[in-house]
């Protein structure tokens, strides 16, 4: 629904000045252009500004890893969760952007529907229920009366897990033992599932 959109969206971030622009792979390693667009719009990756003025790098979609989680769910006052074992699920929006302003006739019948998957997914893998964290609140207006949505707390999720401007939503999981993974941009509810799974299955 909204990934041709996505799509385009990322094309064109990626596009501009491209003489003075220096693009760089996943792994620092410079590339032609089209190599940089072809792994945007083929795989999962984004491009996003460099540390250096006139520099681009890729950064892959789906990232894990492992941080130290107590300061994180202290911060969205899940403190209990985490001695009690369940995950965290957060879903953050970044304000209103070209991709999720697409979504404002979406019907509240299709929020509550996905609201509620999710809280079934929840408590079916061992997790608290979503915490939905904004950036900044435009756009939010349609979810009103469906869920709670709040600042993202001294913008921590932000610096750790969502650095750029990734359109629509992102979300991250975190295991009580700090095992985490994301999706950076628009991604099927279902994928938030799947990532409490595997988060669950590798944390034996």
């Amino acid at each position: 629904m909204k990934f041709p959109i996505l799509f385009f969206f990322l094309v064109i971030s990626v596009t501009g000045a491209y003489s003075q622009t220096v693009y760089k792979d996943e792994l620092g390693r410079v590339i032609g252009r089209e190599a940089f667009e072809k792994k945007i719009i083929e795989g999962p990756y984004f491009g996003v500004p460099g540390e250096n003025p006139g520099e681009k790098i890729i950064v892959y979609r789906m990232p894990f890893g492992k941080v130290d989680p107590e300061i994180f769910y202290e911060k969205t006052g899940m403190q209990s969760a985490l001695v009690n074992g369940k995950s965290l699920v957060v879903i953050f929006y970044p304000g209103k952007d070209e991709c999720n302003s697409t979504g404002q006739h979406i019907k509240p019948s299709f929020l509550k529907k996905s609201h509620q998957s999710l809280l079934k997914w929840t408590e079916k893998r061992n997790a608290v229920e979503p915490v939905y964290l904004f950036k900044n609140p435009h756009g939010l207006e349609k979810y009103k009366g469906i869920m709670e949505w709040q600042e993202d707390p001294e913008g921590i999720f932000e610096k750790e897990f969502f650095k750029y401007p990734y359109p629509c939503r992102s979300f991250v999981v975190i295991h009580p033992s700090g095992e985490y993974r994301a999706i950076l941009g628009e991604f099927p509810d279902s994928q938030i599932d799947v990532a409490l799974k595997i988060l669950n299955k590798s944390s034996k």
